[in-house]
């Protein structure tokens, strides 16, 4: 029950509550004397004073003060001018129901006092027991209502607080999945650039001492000096061939973040272990969305720990080929499964196949003859602005 629907509640219990403290007083005390009619009016006043008084008006010494007024009131009128109806106290035990929220064992002790009350000076009928089980029913159902309504808002803060820490995890992946992915494209570049400057370092170095052995040779042996001139030639052309290929390499690499992370976690994976890789493009690759990059990184990074885990495999290669606006990673390993085997889609693979069906593709699963496995994922390209 939402905070407006207990609010509804309450307001009309309010009214109905004073609909029938207003019949009850007059049907009860019509035909008594001027003095019960004028303590009848009084006490009514009080108990709709308990229960519309505002809120912020309310303390636990003021309802103190009206139940002994009415309490009081009510034994005065028996006492006095003999009364012998106890109707005029039974509503303070039906308002305590709905107090006891506010001041628990305030009500409690009222409810106590008030029993007592009636039990004694008042005849105990038959129609007073119903009163008092109909006094527990409201309060029980009263009690297990509240409890299910503090029990579905405790539940809903917890769905929404899971919730929150749910779409903050889900944030923080999404950054480290980037970050991984920068990080292995920056590995990739950096041993690029590691093998421009071991290269083409070497070919300078050896130039630089050809060159200095010319000079000395200009005046000892000028006969030889055409046949240096050519190999120094061939030395330089060697480091421009060197320096272009790494050139292209690195402006190939430029075209997609996704693509040098690839490489660069396969690189990785095989100065770190003893499994031999091969990487091939099958087609020209173009620039993908840091989405799609992601997706097929985590692939790539699950699939190799696959194989390195349970495949018993020494060698893998992996294509990665664009067609019809899809990008097709498939990873192939020697190993030893075999198609006579039941592929267990453990969690692992079960995540791989998430991923690409959340980025709307496929992973697919297929054995390698005679033995070994196939992983294939096909993943949309997608909007490189999207990054």
């Amino acid at each position: 029950m939402g905070i407006e629907q207990e609010k509804t509640y309450r307001y009309l219990i309010r009214i109905f509550g004073t609909i029938a403290l207003m019949i009850t007083s007059y049907n009860e005390y019509v035909s008594y004397g001027a003095v019960n009619q004028y303590g009848t009016l009084l006490i009514l006043f009080l108990y709709i004073l308990i229960i519309w008084v505002p809120k912020i008006w309310r303390s636990r010494t003021i309802y103190i003060i009206l139940s002994i007024i009415i309490i009081s009131t009510a034994l005065y009128l028996h006492y006095q001018y003999g009364s012998v109806n106890s109707s005029l106290l039974w509503p303070l035990l039906f308002l305590s129901v709905f107090i006891n929220r506010d001041y628990r064992y305030v009500t409690i002790i009222v409810s106590l006092v008030t029993i007592t009350v009636i039990a004694l000076v008042y005849a105990f009928s038959f129609g007073s027991l119903l009163a008092i089980i109909g006094i527990f029913l409201v309060v029980r159902s009263s009690q297990i209502r509240q409890n299910a309504h503090a029990l579905t808002k405790s539940h809903l803060d917890q769905l929404d607080q899971a919730h929150r820490e749910l779409q903050e995890a889900h944030l923080e992946l999404q950054e480290a999945s980037a970050h991984s992915v920068r990080y292995a494209a920056l590995e990739e570049r950096t041993r690029l650039a590691r093998e421009i400057h071991d290269g083409l370092g070497h070919q300078l170095t050896s130039l630089i001492i050809q060159l200095q052995a010319l000079e000395i040779m200009q005046s000892t042996e000028p006969e030889h000096m055409p046949e240096r001139i050519k190999q120094l030639i061939s030395i330089a052309r060697q480091a421009l061939t060197e320096v272009r290929i790494a050139v292209k390499e690195w402006s190939n690499d430029e075209m997609g973040l996704g693509l040098v992370a690839l490489k660069g976690l396969i690189t990785q994976t095989g100065q770190r272990s003893a499994l031999k890789l091969t990487f091939v493009e099958d087609s020209p690759i173009t620039e993908w969305s840091i989405q799609t990059s992601i997706v097929l990184y985590r692939v790539l990074q699950e699939s190799l720990t696959n194989v390195l885990r349970h495949a018993q495999a020494d060698t893998a290669s992996v294509h990665i080929q664009e067609k019809d606006h899809n990008v097709y990673l498939r990873i192939s390993d020697n190993g030893v499964y075999t198609d006579t085997d039941s592929l267990k889609i453990g969690y692992g693979l079960k995540n791989m196949k998430e991923r690409c069906e959340q980025q709307g593709g496929t992973c697919q699963f297929e054995p390698v003859l005679p033995h070994g496995l196939s992983i294939q994922a096909v993943i949309p390209i997608g909007n490189p602005t999207q990054s």
